[in-house]
């Protein structure tokens, strides 16, 4: 709606739109009356240039693959087009990703990928900064003893931050020196490895970290995380390594398959080692 239909509107606020309408679309709506276009230049140079600075920084392997002018086309479009539902600066990159989610028109020389390319970047940056972690359930602490073996029957939960998603495309391959991707389904985990910095509550040395798994390993971490959820709120007992496994083993038709249990095991041991989940004790 242009400021124009709405004249009840007091006067800055009129300009306010004008101004805001002329910044996104500079061919279709006019200055306001009185700025000289040398200033609005300024502005629509320092705006423009601002948000790509935002998106480049948080897609930058999709910047590269698209090349200059193709990114710089879409970043217009997601200025022009999309309105935000958030006017935080580490909202963009959430909102950029729902721009190609749900308005991105692709054109003939766009990756089949781009969208799960995208969401994957987003991943690694979201899991970087969020605050939202699984906290270790009340009443037990983290263990350190990592033996062998252990893992099967001790009480385990997420590291702070994890992330699963299932992929068409194996996009944590794809650079600018290897854009042919083949479609192929991909199971992928990101996560960010505190182990480090529990104690200080202070992500600063945290890693992000990607593992890639396969669909039905990825049902470990998604029935775990909705559990360690779970067991942190409501303080329901945790699952154990074997139980955790044999639930997941259940739901695929795989009760008692000796071999698919343990490679469960395995996984789970591997995943430990590596930082995306942690054995917990009970306090005595």
């Amino acid at each position: 709606m242009s400021s124009t239909d709405q004249p009840n509107l007091p006067r800055f606020q009129q300009v306010q739109r004008i101004f805001a309408e002329h910044i996104k679309h500079p061919n279709l709506c006019t200055k306001p009356v009185g700025v000289g276009d040398r200033h609005m230049a300024v502005y629509r140079d320092l705006f423009f240039k601002n948000i790509m600075g935002f998106i480049s920084g948080a897609f930058p392997v999709l910047a590269d693959i698209l090349g200059e002018q193709r990114w710089r086309q879409l970043g217009r479009e997601f200025f022009s087009q999309h309105s935000n539902s958030s006017p935080l600066f580490l909202e963009i990159s959430r909102e950029f990703l729902t721009f190609l989610q749900h308005e991105y028109q692709p054109i003939s020389q766009d990756p089949e990928y781009i969208l799960e390319l995208a969401h994957y970047e987003w991943l690694e940056l979201y899991v970087d900064v969020t605050t939202e972690t699984h906290l270790c359930p009340a009443g037990y602490h983290y263990s350190n003893n990592h033996a062998e073996g252990l893992i099967e029957n001790s009480f385990i939960v997420l590291s702070a931050v994890v992330e699963g998603n299932l992929y068409s495309y194996p996009v944590h391959q794809v650079s600018v020196d290897n854009i042919q991707v083949a479609e192929q389904t991909t199971a992928l985990i990101v996560y960010r490895d505190d182990r480090d910095v529990t104690k200080n509550q202070n992500n600063a040395n945290s890693k992000v970290k990607f593992a890639e798994t396969n669909p039905f390993t990825l049902q470990l971490i998604s029935l775990l995380k909705s559990d360690t959820k779970q067991a942190s709120q409501t303080q329901q007992t945790p699952w154990r390594g074997n139980e955790l496994v044999n639930a997941v083993l259940l739901q695929a038709g795989l009760a008692d398959n000796e071999a698919a249990y343990r490679g469960g095991i395995d996984t789970l041991q591997l995943w430990l080692s590596m930082g995306i989940i942690r054995i917990i004790e009970a306090n005595s």
